[in-house]
């Protein structure tokens, strides 16, 4: 910086590259060159760029030097200066694919009527996969997690006006809620065969499938607020990664995607949109679904209304008064005896009951066949 570094140094944070770098000419997709593609208005150039793979165990370390230093080798190439110069890398392929870089780019403005006023700049940045993209994590033994979907961060307004039909008393007031932080849900609801693996690594209690409707691609069912919590730590552990039970907010967040209406797809539950008593399924007022049996919404998530009501972290309370607005749980003041939320309505549920705004509640330990959940994760700022 010239002549001195001012006396507040704002630090910008690009929340993806994809603009500034692309592999193939394409997208982030560990193909083996790397386009550095820059319009800054200003002469520009790389310090470094970090590649690695999904497991980030096969880094690749690509380092430059300004052109004008003269300097080339295998491991470091010139970089040209020029204003909006695209300029390629040769780095070697990244395994695995969907290779987030990390790194910092650095340039110089000059002012000529004040040279005193000149002055570089570095903006730090990392690539993240976008939202929408679905991933899944491997576990210690080299099978897969539950599949997950990448959300956009966003505001929205959680509840429902006092005009909607169905409205309780409880989905008020209606208040913005900002989704700032990065994460990734659920694709599906957790099923029997991701439950089970849990089950059999840990000697967990087996939860029952009622009346034989099957394990599998059902979602898991008889599985408490607790059990889980417990398979999220469980996860957690064996992948890395930080899952966790999704905020009430972060779930009507996920199951309106971007809609007020009363449903993610309109106002009326139509026919064979979901399973619940009146949804006109096959599976309607008689038993779960196999996960996935109906449409996504616009954010790629399935069955977040009905089919099985799903556990969240905050702790009921009848009003939204005094609730955090910054996406996070409501978690203060629950005791042992105070009943957890769930949302999105179940297979035995009225239609109005699937209502995105609509809220229940339910003992954390209860194991009941109308109980599920789904996971989200946290992503990497």
């Amino acid at each position: 910086v010239s002549p001195q570094p001012p006396a507040v140094i704002a630090k910008t944070y690009l929340p993806k590259v994809a603009n500034v770098i692309t592999f193939g000419g394409n997208s982030v997709l560990g193909q083996s060159d790397a386009n550095v593609n820059a319009d800054l208005g200003q002469p520009f150039g790389w310090v470094e760029a970090q590649l690695k793979s999904r497991s980030n165990s096969n880094p690749h370390v690509c380092e430059w030097v300004p052109a004008e230093d003269g300097v080339s080798s295998s491991s470091t190439r010139p970089l040209g200066r020029a204003a909006g110069q695209a300029l390629t890398m040769d780095c070697a392929s990244v395994a695995g694919g969907n290779a987030p870089v990390i790194g910092f780019a650095a340039w110089s403005r000059r002012v000529a009527a004040n040279p005193d006023a000149s002055y570089g700049r570095v903006v730090e940045h990392s690539y993240g996969p976008v939202p929408g993209t679905v991933f899944r994590d491997a576990l210690k033994d080299g099978v897969e997690g539950p599949e997950m979907v990448v959300l956009p961060t966003g505001s929205f307004q959680m509840g429902s006006p006092v005009t909607e039909r169905g409205h309780f008393n409880d989905e008020g007031s209606i208040r913005t809620v900002t989704i700032s932080k990065r994460i990734a849900m659920g694709r599906y609801e957790v099923t029997f065969a991701e439950y089970d693996r849990f089950v059999a690594a840990t000697s967990r209690r087996s939860p029952r499938d009622s009346s034989g409707w099957g394990r599998g691609s059902q979602p898991v069912i008889d599985v408490s607020w607790n059990d889980a919590k417990a398979y999220a730590a469980w996860l957690s552990a064996q992948t890395g990664k930080n899952y966790r039970l999704p905020s009430e907010a972060e779930w009507e967040y996920a199951a309106r995607a971007g809609t007020s209406t009363r449903y993610s797809w309109g106002n009326d539950i139509g026919v064979n949109r979901a399973n619940c008593v009146d949804c006109g399924s096959a599976w309607d007022n008689r038993q779960t679904a196999p996960v996935g049996s109906f449409a996504a919404n616009a954010f790629g998530l399935f069955d977040m209304h009905g089919n099985v009501w799903e556990w969240v972290e905050d702790c009921y309370v009848n009003t939204y008064t005094g609730a955090p607005r910054d996406g996070s749980a409501r978690t203060t003041g629950c005791g042992s005896t105070t009943s957890a939320v769930v949302r999105g309505g179940s297979w035995s549920s009225l239609s109005r009951s699937l209502r995105s705004a609509n809220r229940g509640s339910s003992p954390p330990s209860d194991r009941i066949n109308t109980d599920g959940f789904r996971l989200v994760q946290d992503l990497d700022p």
